[in-house]
């Protein structure tokens, strides 16, 4: 009983004095402005942060015109949080028509920047869940049942200029049709970076196109084909032409027997 008793007195007055050496350790920090203890505290968002490291990993943000949708982020992400989904451009090239990101799975691990082979995968130091990219927001929240959504490059459009515009000044037709694409209080939050789908009409218009491209690649191949075996074919004629001209030219004649002797 005594020795409890002891061994508590001795553990309160350890833990005082650590704890006592270490805000002394901080109180000459502050003096000297020097180490750990210089650090302030700000009381956000009444006083937003004014200065970000370098280095902070924030925000995955998609520059979707440089994104070849290869999957390579994908694949390197632990917790599956990429949506992703391609077509063809005219030019035959892959374009991002969705890429989704949800941000509620990402751990920041930046192991998908890393991986991205074309420079379109980065963070930001924006750390507010509000952030801009390209002067657009990216970040909308979703219920699970909005994220099956195949947004068309039309909706993708109207949903960057929605919004931007205060809830107040949207017409009833606007409201409606952002609480269908979005969800204020689901719990999902998705970084959109798509172009969106062609509508009908411009993946025909595309694919036309495209069509009408490779025709075009096809005929110019066919014709330098062509010409080539045409440049080649002259020498070939000529040297067979050479034996049968020497064939039918006239022989000379054999010279004439001596005549007899007398």
């Amino acid at each position: 009983m005594i020795l409890a008793w002891i061994n508590d007195i001795y553990e309160g007055v350890a833990s005082t004095l650590a704890g006592m050496r270490l805000t002394w350790r901080f109180f000459w920090e502050n003096v000297r402005r020097r180490g750990g203890a210089t650090a302030v505290t700000r009381l956000y968002p009444e006083q937003p942060a004014e200065v970000v490291g370098e280095r902070v990993r924030g925000h995955l943000v998609n520059d979707a015109a440089r994104c070849i949708v290869c999957h390579a982020c994908d694949k390197a992400c632990p917790v599956d949080c990429f949506v992703m989904d391609l077509e063809r451009t005219a030019d035959n090239k892959p374009r991002a028509s969705r890429f989704d990101i949800d941000l509620a799975k990402c751990i920041y691990c930046g192991l998908c920047v890393r991986a991205c082979p074309t420079g379109s995968l980065s963070m930001t130091p924006a750390f507010e869940v509000e952030p801009r990219h390209q002067g657009q927001p990216f970040l909308f929240r979703r219920n699970s049942a909005q994220l099956q959504l195949r947004l068309a490059e039309p909706d993708m459009q109207r949903l960057r200029q929605l919004s931007q515009l205060p809830r107040a000044e949207l017409s009833a037709e606007d409201r409606a049709w952002l609480d269908s694409v979005t969800d204020p209080a689901g719990e999902h939050l998705i970084g959109i970076f798509g172009l969106g789908y062609y509508t009908p009409e411009q993946k025909a218009a595309v694919e036309a196109e495209r069509a009408r491209k490779k025709a075009e690649a096809a005929a110019k191949a066919a014709a330098a084909k062509a010409a080539k075996e045409a440049a080649a074919s002259p020498p070939a004629a000529a040297s067979a032409a050479a034996p049968a001209a020497q064939a039918s030219s006239p022989q000379p004649a054999a010279p004439a027997p001596p005549p007899p002797a007398s």
